[in-house]
């Protein structure tokens, strides 16, 4: 153990309801023993000998929580958008302060949100970057991912400047820069933060363009990510569609909310191996965006990750995500009972599932995280289940689904690294990060609004 009381090294969890996400170990009451940032061992009376041990009475074991879609550099001006629609949206991130950003102000932006994740159980952070307005606010996005300690994965996206060129049907191809990141800074694809690519996709560009991009991304050996079933703009430019009619679909692409696309493009996705995700508490409180996906996803076959989106409208925990897909599920049958008594409902235990092991899957990294399984890197939550909000723990899932929240996570550690312990962040200090925040909040919300 530390000097500081935190544990480290060899670590052994002791007698925890494990919620493994393993298909072979499925649920158990147990042991997982902990070495060199991995699993070693899973299951019961494992030997202590050398190891630190943490008591799991009374708690939950389960895999880091992956978010597979946000836009981490809003983190310093989280909730400033509660109750927006999509244009006030566009109108004050996009048009309005994505401008003004500076790279500090997306260092700062990047590592506040990267510590509420891991606060809230999520170890896996898809950082979906459309702030490259130079190569100093995407390496200052890319270090922040690495302060932070989380498992990042930096999704390069475009510059928050000049957006028409860039969204809206633009016609620019992705930024070249990309290269020297592959090449320069994020080069090891065994690394806590390693590179992929958020692609605007045919709905937010052309085919044409996309075309190229998709190329760029496939010559550098990385995964990419689209928009897609964005309101009105699924039924007019049909992006999984267009793509799967030119022969670009494949099992590198993971798509993003999906609301609007049909069933046809459904059907494509599954059958070209690419992954979904579900970002349901942002598709049900801004208006614009459609109904969360996810029974129509899986009526195809598709078990979907799950996703933030941005804190500047919502929640940046999993817990709020988790229950955004059932009360929009439930929305569904009593207003459509003649479409949704027809798809597959989903249970607690399934949406554990999509916010683990399929987030894992779907970023490219079910052989490291996702799931408690020996040989696997320690990405694990430890949580209370004897907290008042969820005493007694009647069925360990569906407490965990509908009644958890981020301060019932006790211990948080990432490849073996304790960084969340009794309930705190203790990697970091606070109220430095609280401090920087503040003032980039503070400047950046002194702009004076876009005109409409």
């Amino acid at each position: 153990m530390a000097a500081s009381g935190i544990p480290s090294g060899r670590i052994l969890i002791q007698g925890a309801h494990l919620l493994t996400q393993d298909p072979d170990l499925k649920t158990l009451t147990g042991d997982v023993l902990i070495d060199d940032g991995r699993i070693l061992e899973v299951g019961p009376d494992l030997d202590a000998t050398g190891a630190t041990v943490i008591d799991g009475t009374g708690r939950a074991v389960l895999p880091g929580f992956v978010d597979t879609h946000r836009h981490t550099w809003q983190g310093a001006i989280r909730q400033t958008g509660i109750g927006w629609d999509f244009a006030h949206y566009r109108k004050y991130i996009q048009l309005t302060w994505g401008p003004e950003f500076t790279p500090d102000d997306v260092y700062i932006g990047n590592l506040v949100g990267a510590l509420g994740a891991l606060d809230a159980g999520i170890t896996t952070l898809r950082d979906e970057s459309h702030i490259q307005n130079s190569p100093d606010h995407t390496d200052q996005a890319v270090k922040a991912l690495q302060d932070s300690g989380i498992r990042g994965v930096f999704a390069y996206g475009w510059p928050s400047v000049d957006s028409n060129k860039w969204m809206l049907r633009g016609e620019a191809t992705h930024p070249a820069d990309i290269r020297r990141v592959r090449e320069q800074l994020l080069t090891d694809d065994d690394a806590l933060v390693t590179l992929q690519a958020m692609l605007r996709g045919p709905e937010l560009s052309t085919l044409e363009v996309s075309s190229q991009d998709l190329a760029l991304a496939r010559d550098l050996g990385i995964r990419s990510s689209m928009h897609v079933g964005n309101g009105p703009w699924g039924p007019q430019f049909r992006g999984i569609g267009s793509l799967g009619k030119a022969g670009l679909l494949g099992d590198d692409l993971l798509f993003i909310h999906c609301c609007t696309s049909d069933d046809d493009e459904l059907r494509m996705l599954a059958d070209s191996g690419a992954s979904a995700s579900v970002s349901a508490a942002i598709e049900a409180v801004l208006p614009g965006l459609g109904v969360p996906a996810t029974a129509r996803l899986l009526a195809h076959g598709i078990r979907p990750s799950l996703s933030v989106d941005t804190e500047a409208t919502v929640a940046g925990d999993m817990f709020n995500v988790m229950r955004a897909a059932i009360a929009a599920h439930g929305i569904g049958l009593s207003l459509q009972p003649e479409i949704y008594e027809k798809l597959p409902s989903f249970t607690p235990a399934d949406l554990l599932a999509f916010a683990t092991i399929e987030g894992a899957r779907a970023s490219g990294l079910d052989h490291i995280t996702g799931s408690i399984t020996p040989g696997k890197d320690a990405d694990l939550i430890v949580l209370r289940l004897d907290d008042a909000n969820l005493t007694p723990a009647n069925d360990i899932a569906g407490s965990i689904v509908g009644a958890g929240h981020p301060g019932n996570i006790e211990t948080v550690m990432v490849a073996g690294r304790v960084v969340k312990h009794q309930g705190r962040l203790v990697h970091v200090d606070l109220n430095q990060v609280r401090e920087q925040a503040s003032a980039s909040r503070d400047r950046l919300l002194a702009t004076p609004a876009a005109a409409d």
